[in-house]
């Protein structure tokens, strides 16, 4: 047993004086390949790290009981030699009051030869009043090994707990990161990207750690090589064994603010433009996470407004860009709920906003209407009647009127919106007004165009909306869609097919590719090459319906009816 607690002790020693991680790794495999512990099963550095921290803790625990008895002495000596790392003339020098023989002694000979006797150990002979102290010492780390015996490479506690020691010299903001990952959702990669973009705002080393793509490159190999992060290209997951040995690690109190710090980064990392599909691929990789996060803070009861915020986001992306409309409602719900608590009244008018565009898309018109009506008034209350938020939720509630059937009421509310925007962008010409402004110009030329009334009043403010918005711009497809449909009521097939082809171009260039707009554009683009007698009409619709196939095993509905052109 002697000669194995000597290999556990280089080990220490080795990492307490900053090894690498090779050298490390060759002293733990002495450690499983030594005699005392052969018959634990398979030479490998990872039982062996399971070794050296099952020996250490249960030494722990024995000096913690140990009184002043010779014996007891002996545990003492043993429990600092593997702790620290020493040898035994250090031991002798950094504990003299451990050593029974009260005759100091500079020789360092004389010095190892004492503590030796003491422990039993490196050849000495042995010291008959510590003796029961040795054999008791033997007993228990018997006990200790022949216990709990990790099956497979699975990261149990001990063995974690040797490598978050080993963290506070080999990466010391390794545990601080690995704080924030455990606390993501196990089993989904997070961006790397996102860590260095937002990692300013994390606490503590964590902030450090993301300073600059080498530190971080630098700390999530460290936590590699341990057997505590995964890596997947340039994401990263912590296993889920050891996020749960991770958040062990700190109080409940230290856990919640670990929680709120999470939280707080992802409404820094993640975009908030959900309704955009450039924010979409962003999110397929965040949403699970701010489930995971969100649902720990509502346990903790800490930045419930983050919380209502997030959650409001998310039901926009599932909305959108998931296309699960009842998703979409529970998690808006959520929304609604937690910002009534926290009495914001501005997330309030926001989250029942989405909430009624979910239960629009659900088909849930009456719901819709209601929970529209109610963010309309709570968003007049917060902001005033003559404010781009308003004039925002108003042409929202206006496209909602026009799905219930409500034309008339529709009209009116688009035109007060329109009127709102107009005035603000001739004082305030900002990037977020001129976008609202293309958002209710758009609408309201698609609620006149589908109203069977004369184009000509829809085609000007498509016109208005084209002259304002960029290519690729959020609302632009839209605005091209509409505008090509105002030309062909209009008899102007050749601009209908210039529109349509640009806009088929754009999806295919960009993550539009396959999706909902991009099917209905070549569909359009079909029909209008039928119209012209141009012979791509036929190839066009077979596109059209390859597309659609696609589409409809993604989302899994049914197939879209045939076209007879």
């Amino acid at each position: 047993m002697a000669t194995g607690l000597v290999t556990i002790r280089d080990v220490i020693r080795k990492v307490n004086r900053g090894c690498t991680r090779s050298v490390e790794r060759a002293a733990l495999t002495k450690v499983a390949d030594s005699v005392a512990f052969v018959g634990l099963g398979p030479s490998s550095p990872n039982r062996a790290s399971w070794i050296v921290g099952r020996i250490r803790g249960r030494l722990l625990d024995l000096e913690r009981a140990a009184a002043e008895s010779a014996a007891d002495r002996a545990i003492r000596c043993w429990s600092r030699y593997i702790d620290e790392g020493l040898t035994p003339v250090e031991l002798y020098r950094a504990h003299p009051h451990l050593i029974l023989n009260d005759t100091p002694t500079d020789r360092a000979t004389a010095q190892r030869q004492r503590v030796q006797s003491l422990m039993w150990a490196g050849g000495a002979r042995g010291d008959k009043d510590s003796l029961p102290g040795v054999l008791k010492l033997a007993a228990e780390l018997r006990t200790a090994l022949s216990t709990d015996l990790p099956d497979g490479p699975r990261m149990d506690a001990t063995t974690f707990g040797y490598e978050w020691e080993r963290l506070s010299t080999a990466a010391p903001a390794g545990r601080d990161l690995l704080q924030v990952l455990a606390r993501l959702a196990p089993g989904h990669p997070f961006p790397n990207s996102l860590l260095r973009e937002a990692g300013d705002c994390l606490p503590g080393l964590a902030e450090v750690a993301c300073a600059s793509p080498t530190a971080l490159r630098e700390t999530c190999t460290a936590l590699r090589t341990r057997g505590l992060l995964d890596i997947d290209g340039d994401r990263v997951s912590v296993p889920t064994t050891v996020a749960v040995h991770v958040r062990d690690q700190v109080t409940p109190k230290q856990d919640a603010h670990w929680t709120a710090a999470v939280l707080r980064f992802l409404t820094h990392a993640l975009r908030p433009d959900t309704h955009h599909s450039d924010s979409w691929t962003e999110w397929e990789s965040g949403h699970p996470h701010v489930l995971a996060v969100c649902r720990a803070a509502e346990r903790h009861q800490v930045q419930l407004n983050d919380v209502a915020y997030l959650l409001d986001r998310a039901s926009v992306y599932v909305r959108e860009g998931v296309e699960d409309p009842d998703e979409a409602t529970v998690l808006a719900d959520r929304a609604v709920a937690i910002a009534r608590a926290v009495q914001d009244r501005e997330l309030i008018g926001d989250s029942l906003g989405n909430l009624a565009l979910a239960h629009r898309a659900a088909n849930r018109l009456a719901d819709a209407v209601r929970t529209s009506t109610e963010s309309l008034d709570q968003v007049a209350a917060a902001y005033g009647t003559d404010h781009e938020t308003y004039a925002e939720s108003l042409t929202v509630h206006a496209n909602i009127l026009a799905a219930a059937g409500r034309a008339a009421d529709a009209g009116g509310a688009h035109e007060q919106a329109v009127g709102i925007l107009r005035t603000l962008y001739e004082t305030r010409a900002t990037d977020h007004i001129r976008g609202l402004l293309l958002d209710a110009l758009n609408d309201h030329a698609g609620h006149l165009l589908s109203g069977g009334t004369p184009t000509a009043a829809g085609r000007e403010l498509l016109e208005e909306a084209n002259e304002l918005v960029r290519r690729g711009d959020y609302g632009w497809t839209q605005i091209t869609m509409n505008l090509a449909r105002a030309c062909r009521a209009a008899g102007e097939l050749t601009e209908a097919r210039d529109y349509l082809e640009s806009l088929r171009e754009y999806c295919v260039k960009t993550k539009l590719s396959g999706s909902t707009t991009h099917v209905c554009a070549v569909v359009d683009l079909a029909e209008v090459y039928s119209d012209l007698g141009d012979p791509r009409a036929g190839p066009t619709l077979r596109e059209a319906h390859r597309l659609d196939n696609a589409l409809a095993n993604a989302l899994d509905r049914p197939l879209r009816h045939g076209r007879s052109r």
